[in-house]
């Protein structure tokens, strides 16, 4: 007769009932990986940094930019699209080519305030990333017929992207508040980018293209160290090019934000409204900036907000909420979105603006904080887990003028934060002087305003 072994069923819980959930652990503090930060030739900074669990890396090239046109915007968005296509001098083919066969890529894209270059590949392609980079950076070219093509494809994506009612709120809220900006915009209007011509394209990359300013990081399974002397030594072509006469100009004077109330933009026909709302903060490096971090949670910062448990889920008045941060042009501002069906859109923004004047006669309570804290410490954790997160995270602090080492202090910070503090800036910022948009079918809607 074999032997065998009764295994209990397991215990289920019975139906109705609340299971408690194990309590959460302490959070592992975020450690900064070994790095070096060096500033190099022409006043290139580039920022090496091992995170060795994958053999791959991820390089990023940050380059400053300034439009004080809306014809400078659209020369920078060809000139994004056409630099990779130059041919490798003495090669048989586009450099995008060569980096596809080795299993690696890199990619262009203009904001309204930088160029950036992306590029990932396996360990062992690290070389031939920055050599493709430096390049792409040195050749000029840009022939007519590459422009021409570039010009038209452009035109094609940015009508694409122009007639989505996402883009066209977020253009309409910048003139709001600051009036008519079409040289700060990511997306550069047609009657612009019909004009390009091959000439103001290499124009262009002679005079933004520089390492003057410019950051590198590079994050992945390497030694930072000589990454960094690898970088010097693939673009130094790049960092030894002749200085321009002509300095970068300075970051542009940017306007005053004059815009208040509300400003309906009608789309006709729309069945849904797009609420778009603002309101300036302090700063990522302000005291108070940890406490109000937390206080924009509890109000609208994640799934289990005031904001989203009442105006989604228990009214069930809008589609998506949330309340986050921005950095907006020069200033930190926090944002209150809604997408709402037509008919609710007057009850919706009446709603916000009774959850931020609860915000001073109900503040966040303890269980709340405490909630929100928790949230943020996953997901900081989260987003440094991997190494495409701290190549992210390390982009983000130094285009918002943090330095590396700050980031790992993030959860001490939080975790300092008091109630008190939270509920003082939760008082003071939320209910504060929002202004915005309503983009969507105005002729539904009888009540036009602005939040007091």
């Amino acid at each position: 007769m074999s032997e065998h072994t009764t295994v209990a069923p397991p215990v289920l819980p019975a139906m109705g009932r609340v299971v408690g959930l194990p309590p959460i652990g302490q959070a592992d503090p975020i450690v900064l990986p070994p790095l070096a930060d060096v500033r190099s030739t022409g006043g290139l900074r580039i920022i090496a940094a091992r995170h060795a669990s994958v053999p791959i890396v991820d390089l990023r090239l940050l380059l400053p930019l300034r439009a004080d046109t809306a014809m400078d915007a659209a020369v920078q968005e060809v000139l994004a699209g056409t630099l990779l296509l130059n041919t490798r001098e003495g090669g048989a083919g586009p450099l995008l080519n060569e980096l596809a066969a080795a299993g690696a890529t890199l990619s262009a894209v203009r904001s309204a305030r930088r160029m950036g270059v992306a590029g990932t590949g396996m360990a062992n392609t690290l070389a031939l990333l920055l050599t493709s980079l430096n390049e792409a950076l040195v050749r000029t070219g840009h022939d007519v017929a590459t422009v021409t093509a570039v010009r038209k494809q452009a035109r094609a994506k940015t009508a694409l992207r122009r007639s989505h009612p996402q883009l066209q709120v977020s253009n309409a809220l910048l003139d709001h508040l600051y009036g008519p900006l079409p040289q700060l915009q990511d997306v550069p209007g047609d009657e612009y980018l019909a004009r390009v011509t091959a000439e103001q394209v290499r124009q262009a990359h002679e005079r933004w293209l520089r390492p003057e300013g410019a950051t590198l990081l590079i994050v992945g399974d390497l030694d930072p160290e000589r990454t960094v002397a690898e970088a010097e030594r693939c673009l130094a072509e790049w960092l030894n090019m002749p200085d321009d006469p002509a300095p970068l100009p300075q970051e542009p004077e940017l306007p005053a934000r004059t815009g208040t109330g509300i400003s309906w933009v009608h789309r006709p026909g729309a069945a849904q409204s797009l609420i778009r709302l603002s309101a300036p903060c302090p700063g990522r490096d302000d005291a108070e900036f940890p406490a109000l971090s937390l206080a924009n949670l509890v109000f609208g910062g994640y799934f289990s907000s005031r904001l989203v448990a009442d105006i989604r889920e228990r009214l069930g008045l809008a589609y998506r909420c949330e309340a986050f941060f921005r950095d907006h042009l020069d200033q930190m501002v926090v944002c209150v979105e809604a997408d709402t069906a037509t008919a609710h859109t007057t009850t919706t923004l009446r709603r916000i603006q009774e959850l931020m004047e609860q915000l001073t006669q109900h503040p966040p309570s303890s269980a709340e904080i405490a909630a929100a804290r928790r949230y943020v410490t996953g997901m900081t954790t989260l987003a440094v887990s991997s190494q495409q997160g701290w190549a992210t995270s390390l982009a983000l602090a130094v285009t918002t003028g943090r330095q590396p080492e700050r980031i790992p202090r993030i959860l001490d910070e939080f975790a300092a934060v008091t109630d008190r503090e939270v509920a003082a800036a939760a008082r003071h910022h939320l209910p504060g002087n929002f202004a915005g948009v309503v983009l969507g079918d105005s002729a539904h809607h009888h009540e036009k305003g602005r939040l007091q």
